[in-house]
């Protein structure tokens, strides 16, 4: 191996290689060069069955998303769905899987301010309440008829 390159996957597993692809193509990556690389950035050197790598590359997107948008966000525990509706909004994916191999501090402030903006705000959850009491006008026009009777009377209101 050139010294130079890293390793772009350890052989160990395909399907944890197409599961993590799967996972990363749901950030907008689509290049094949962008998903071995962040194969790489989550297994490292070590091979994984597909259900601990996906979860270990949530924990990994978590942590980065966490450290990029904030502590506020996880509040609600839906950290990595908003963080990806907000990645997907901002197509950062432009920017290359390096991006997510960078430390919180090193984002470009452009993609930090874009992906921040992009959050989806959360909806309130529903709460049954009353519902408020209506006038009902069985028939409006008799409405309309009795207003214009009461107007030709001296001393009346017609709201009455």
């Amino acid at each position: 191996m050139d010294p130079v390159m890293t390793p772009t996957f350890f052989p160990s597993s395909a399907d944890a290689r197409e599961a993590l692809d799967a996972f990363f193509e749901s950030f907008g990556f689509t290049t094949d060069a962008d998903l071995s690389r962040l194969s790489a950035w989550v297994l490292g050197t070590r091979g994984q069955e597909a259900r601990d790598a996906v979860e270990l590359a949530r924990a990994r997107m978590e942590d980065w998303l966490s450290g990029v948008l904030g502590a506020g966000l996880a509040r609600g525990g839906a950290l990595l769905s908003r963080g990806r509706a907000a990645f997907v909004l901002c197509e950062a994916a432009r920017w290359g899987a390096d991006v997510l191999t960078l430390g919180p501090g090193e984002v470009p402030p452009e993609l930090t301010r874009a992906l921040r903006a992009a959050v989806p705000v959360p909806a309130p959850r529903e709460l049954p309440t009353v519902m408020p009491e209506q006038q009902l006008v069985l028939w409006p026009l008799g409405e309309l008829f009795r207003r214009w009777w009461r107007a030709g009377e001296p001393d009346v209101s017609i709201s009455r």
